[in-house]
């Protein structure tokens, strides 16, 4: 059998046109999730986030997670007195609809949450907060086993 060019070409063609439509399948199975809906006037607030940051590492303890048996403890830390309110956001970056956001008022510098309100892995931990006339603001990974 002879080799045969317009054959070749022809073959090599109908190759490359399945490749293509494979993978504009697979594109549009793609998930396309915003890390925000309204990114630009999150942006705007960044100056008084940094503004919230800086006051949160003016302090001498860090604000941590404790994981005990069945549920997620928000430590504060012990310098602040008094009330402590504001707003937690666990943005789970793997899957939007896992995303929660909780406002939250303690006076034990302890908050907690059912481990069962979450789904397993890793949450970005958005804590914007206030105590003491003064705002704070913390940004922490969790990772829910």
């Amino acid at each position: 059998m002879k080799f045969n060019w317009g054959i070749f070409a022809f073959s090599l063609f109908g190759v490359f046109v399945v490749f293509m439509l494979t993978m504009v399948f697979f594109a549009s199975k793609q998930n396309n999730e915003l890390v925000t809906e309204n990114y630009y006037e999150k942006e705007l607030e960044f100056k008084t986030i940094l503004e919230k940051k800086n006051q949160a590492n003016n302090l001498t303890e860090k604000v941590i997670f404790n994981i005990d048996a069945d549920n997620l403890n928000l430590i504060f830390p012990k310098e602040i007195v008094g009330e402590i309110s504001g707003e937690i956001v666990f943005y789970k970056p793997s899957n939007q609809t896992a995303d929660k956001t909780i406002v939250f008022n303690t006076k034990n510098n302890i908050q907690q949450f059912k481990l069962t309100l979450f789904e397993k892995g890793m949450y970005r931990v958005k804590i914007d907060w206030n105590a003491s006339e003064k705002e704070y603001y913390n940004e922490l990974d969790v990772v829910i086993p």
